[in-house]
């Protein structure tokens, strides 16, 4: 007892007999009075933290414990009461809490390979990657046969790209614990972002057998079976996954874009209000509702949409705000009422907020300045695989003068096929970098001495831009897909034609205009489908136009004149084929459309086919969509014999059509109003027996000209490789 009367002891003896009461509160005061006296009673600071437990009060908590900690004696400290705050911070997603009182741990004791395992914990679930990796390393090499420890530190590499590191680690922590669902999720996770997806269903099916309850192994199955194009499945998995837990929030992004790419458009957009209603604060699901709207044609909704996805992030150079932006710069291309000035001023934006920033990463060349030696050529695409790129890539690879050329193929592909079989025999170099990290694949291209480094994918999904804007080339360029600016400083070529890029259009782009001495590409098409037959209009008497592009590229400005062309030839009908148009409520409202000018449903097809052959048969004339042409289909239209016609419009994507056309010599399909547009069409609509004719000739015209003179082409490319390459030789930069 002290010298004032009061016994610490007692009064503690009496604490514990209020909490085996459960009066917590007269314990709490019991020990607080003791405290007040002897700030330094362990005791007391340990069943404070109890108490404050108990009544999830976790800060006061943590913040006992941790007093209790600092003034114990003993040698070796008991740190389980610990551990179980750490647990209750993991069950009820505390993870501030977590990350605070973990490190505090780590500091007191270095040597605790749990504290260490918490502490990564806290970082993954924050999304601080590199802090977890550091955490989880110091763990492991703590508890180096940790299955758990393992299982951290792989998830840790996995989130930062590093998969193939992450697999060999995953790979022993399922041996280590064969009966661990949460390892088998993670290898699961590792084997689908390196593109082994088979590999990824059989692990995430041995964690769904091994816990069946959890719900979030399900939406990794569904992301696997997405990423195969199996959207049904996925579909399903994904129901099963809310089935278990209605609030797992990351699903429904998951689901609205398995619905949007089974072409369920309208259900999407219905899914998408249904998650928002239960949770309007996760901005993944306002960026998949964007991609919905996007894709039923509602540009304007899609784009309020977008900036509401990114207003969430406080971050706002964050990769998710990168890619959310990049949607944002799709649909102002489409957008039938901007200025191009307009338009290009968000993609100065784009560099302004995500690029730019790289500039410290540029670094001088050692590449050899000799203007007439053998190029390293560097390509990085996603489209090395089954993809329309193949009709204009293939040729100009395959063409390459090799005594001029190296070429190195930088893969960004979701998957292999036999068409990237096809890829790796006609390249000189094949590097995979879907698993590699922005720095890691920029610093393979300076390892590898790329002389020029082409961009095939511009702001496409699961683009490589940020690559570029290390700049680890001395000459970089776009080329190809996208088929507007990437918007980048660091870019120094948009490699195009001057019927895309007019000669007062060049304050559009960020990188220079280089035009080539023919047209932009060369296209090889599929023969072993495209089997010639007779003119519709030539069976039925009846002329049909059509077009097989997708919503966001139909607005009211190209409804508005397909509808006058349609009323101004009673006998006619109009083909819309898609895949946008599997969905029949996205039909009716197309259709609705039309109707509003008169047009009566019967003379509508609207609908999705395939292939685009099959669809273009039943085609006399094609009618290319405003302001943003249509693209391969184009190609298609001519190779079947069927005419088109184009509106010149904003550059590069409001005259692609043009460039098709002026490769092929057919300039007079080239309108520059809507009203000459119209009148061109009429005009070969009334021309029934040229209808007949062209449908018989023009695919050996076609094949004549500079579209599928692919020798011509890849001599073209070459020169312009070359001359970019002297000018940098002779300059020191692009």
């Amino acid at each position: 007892m002290s010298k004032s009367g009061f016994d610490p002891k007692a009064v503690m003896r009496e604490a514990q007999s209020f909490v085996k009461a459960g009066k917590l509160e007269d314990a709490r005061q019991a020990a607080l009075r003791v405290i007040q006296r002897f700030p330094l009673n362990e005791e007391a600071h340990l069943l404070l933290s109890k108490i404050y437990f108990n009544c999830d009060q976790d800060e006061d908590a943590i913040a006992h414990l941790q007093k209790a900690f600092s003034i114990s004696h003993k040698m070796v400290i008991d740190s389980k009461a610990y551990y179980t705050i750490l647990n209750r911070f993991v069950t009820r997603k505390s993870y501030a809490l977590l990350e605070q009182a973990s490190r505090w741990l780590v500091n007191l004791r270095p040597k605790d390979g749990i504290a260490w395992d918490y502490l990564s914990i806290a970082y993954l679930e924050q999304q601080k990657y590199e802090a977890a990796y550091d955490a989880a390393s110091h763990a492991a090499k703590i508890l180096p046969n940790n299955p758990h420890v393992l299982n951290n530190l792989a998830c840790s590499l996995t989130s930062l790209e590093r998969c193939a590191e992450s697999l060999e680690i995953l790979q022993r922590t399922v041996a280590l614990a064969p009966d661990m669902a949460t390892a088998y999720n993670n290898l699961g996770n590792a084997y689908r972002f390196l593109g082994r997806y088979e590999e990824a269903i059989e692990s995430f099916s041995k964690a769904i057998k091994l816990a069946p309850e959890m719900a979030y192994l399900y939406n990794n199955l569904g992301l696997t079976y997405r990423s195969l194009d199996r959207c049904e499945s996925a579909i399903e998995v994904y129901q099963q996954a809310l089935q278990i837990q209605p609030d797992l929030h990351q699903v429904y992004p998951n689901l609205i874009e398995a619905y949007r790419h089974a072409g369920q458009i309208r259900q999407a957009i219905d899914c998408s209000n249904s998650a928002l209603q239960l949770n309007d604060q996760i901005p993944e699901i306002w960026a998949a509702y964007g991609d919905a709207l996007r894709d039923g044609g509602y540009l304007d909704a899609a784009i309020e949409t977008y900036i509401q996805a990114v207003s969430f992030r406080t971050d706002e150079h964050s990769t998710f705000n990168r890619k959310v932006y990049t949607n944002i710069l799709f649909c102002l291309n489409y957008h039938p009422d901007l200025s191009a000035e307009v338009i290009f001023n968000a993609y100065r934006e784009f560099d302004q907020r995500f690029a730019i920033q790289l500039k410290d990463k540029w670094l001088p060349f050692s590449n050899d300045k000799t203007p007439g030696r053998k190029l390293k050529i560097g390509y990085v695409c996603q489209s090395f695989y089954n993809q329309v790129c193949k009709y204009f890539l293939i040729p100009l690879l395959e063409k390459h003068d090799r005594s001029q050329v190296e070429i190195f193929a930088y893969a960004q592909i979701p998957f292999e096929d036999e068409v990237t079989g096809h890829y790796k025999k006609i390249v000189d170099h094949w590097i995979p970098i879907r698993s590699m990290t922005d720095d890691e694949a920029a610093e393979r291209i300076r390892a590898d001495g790329i002389d020029i480094l082409i961009d095939v994918s511009g702001h496409t999904n699961s683009n490589r831009l940020m690559i570029f804007a290390q700049k680890p080339a001395p000459v970089s360029l776009h080329w190809l897909e996208y088929g507007y600016t990437t918007g980048l400083s660091a870019v120094d070529y948009f490699m195009t034609d001057s019927p895309s890029v007019t000669d007062d259009c060049d304050h559009l782009f960020s990188e220079k205009i280089w035009r080539l001495d023919g047209p932009a590409y060369v296209y090889r098409p599929d023969t072993r489908l495209a089997v010639l037959n007779d003119s519709p209009v030539s069976q039925t008497g009846i002329v049909t136009f059509g077009s097989l592009s997708r919503t966001t590229r139909i607005n009211h400005r190209v409804v508005r004149i397909w509808a006058a062309i349609l009323d101004a030839m009673p006998n006619s009908r109009l083909v819309i084929n898609s895949g946008d148009f599997k969905d029949p409520l996205v039909q009716d409202e197309m259709a609705s459309r039309f109707m509003q000018y008169g047009i009566e449903r019967s003379r509508l097809d609207i609908g999705f086919s395939s292939p685009s052959w099959e669809v273009l048969k039943r085609i006399d004339i094609g009618l290319d969509c405003f302001p943003h042409n249509s693209g391969t289909t184009l190609l298609e239209t001519l190779y079947m014999g069927i005419p088109f016609v184009t509106l010149q419009d904003r550059p590069p994507v409001g005259r692609i059509g043009s460039s098709v056309l002026m490769g092929m010599g057919r300039p007079e399909w080239i309108a520059t109003t809507e009203e000459e547009y119209a009148q061109k069409a009429i005009i070969l609509a009334h021309d029934v027996d040229g209808l007949i004719q062209m449908r018989k000739t023009m695919r050996q015209e076609m094949e004549a000209s500079m579209l599928m003179n692919e020798d011509a082409f890849a001599r073209s490319v070459e020169k312009a490789y070359r001359q970019m390459w002297q000018i940098y030789c002779e300059k020191g930069a692009a």
